[in-house]
């Protein structure tokens, strides 16, 4: 698979889309191909970018392959998605993603998908499954389409990590002095508890993360996940260590609504070996419902 990334955007994408600066290259009946320019803004407390700052396109591809497949009076809805890393992300430049529908009935759509930097090198490969539902848009599509963009905030800076250990590094971002990074920021996820091996932080909906069905939209979540997994995998590091996501499978249970109460993002970490570390995390409102269940593999690297 080849992207051209100087093509033009062949549609128009929704403000969260753009918000996220992700354009569409090729639109096809059950075909995607989109392209994200990462950058500081994406970034997670290290200065990396990571699954977490493409997490919207990873859902608009696989979900949107199966919707483009689906007649004009069905909705799809993302219910679960696997991807595994294959290759470290750039920082800064374009990273494309293809979506592939593979099969759809009446109940169940699969798609499968790759993501590629500009030199055409494998970063990851991806699995979603989507169901379908007759529930109505709370927005007329067209409405939600031709919103409004959203502003783009000033991003939140890295701090100098050098010679701290793990738990160090997001107890001092529990504490407020060390910077959460700008994808925490944009999130607007906060920490409220670290101890060893586990860490619990708070998202607030707002409106720039909705879908059209009023729900906070998938992506979102996938980076949620993906950054309060990545502060899990942290605590374990010592000062001559780092981690990296091999994985995510995450399942979506329920949708939490845009007007919906504060999330409740947790991550344990399950197994730790000298190489390997199992997480597992969630996503829960402030009565204990489960919104996202999902579990990690985290490579342990040395410096």
């Amino acid at each position: 698979m080849s992207i051209d990334y100087s093509a033009a955007p062949v549609k128009k994408l929704d403000p969260l889309n753009t918000l996220m600066d992700i354009r569409a290259v090729a639109v096809a009946p059950g075909s995607l191909t989109f392209a994200q320019e990462t950058g500081e803004r994406f970034q997670d407390h290290r200065g990396r970018t990571v699954l977490g700052s493409i997490g919207v396109m990873l859902d608009g591809v696989t979900g949107g392959a199966v919707y483009s497949g689906l007649t004009s009076d069905h909705q799809s809805v993302l219910a679960q998605i696997t991807v595994s890393t294959a290759a470290d992300f750039p920082r800064a430049g374009s990273i494309g993603a293809v979506g592939t529908l593979v099969h759809l009935d009446d109940g169940v759509g699969l798609a499968s998908g790759e993501l590629r930097d500009g030199n055409n090198t494998l970063l990851a490969v991806m699995a979603g499954r989507a169901m379908i539902v007759t529930r109505p848009p709370v927005v007329k599509i067209d409405d939600y389409m031709e919103a409004q963009p959203f502003e783009v905030p000033i991003p939140e800076g890295v701090s100098d990590l050098t010679g701290r250990s793990g738990s160090d590094i997001v107890e001092g971002i529990l504490a407020g002095t060390i910077k959460r990074g700008p994808l925490a920021g944009l999130l607007d996820l906060t920490v409220v508890e670290v101890t060893p091996g586990s860490v619990i932080g708070e998202v607030s909906p707002v409106e720039w993360m909705a879908n059209p069905l009023g729900a906070v939209q998938g992506g979102v979540l996938i980076s949620v996940v993906d950054a309060i997994t990545g502060l899990a995998a942290q605590t374990l590091t010592s000062t001559e260590q780092d981690y990296r996501v091999l994985d995510h499978k995450i399942d979506f249970l329920r949708s939490p609504s845009i007007d919906g109460p504060v999330m409740r993002a947790e991550a344990d970490v399950i197994r730790a070996g000298r190489r390997l570390a199992l997480i597992e995390s969630r996503i829960v409102d402030n009565t204990g419902q489960v919104y996202v269940r999902a579990t990690s593999s985290i490579q342990m690297l040395s410096q």
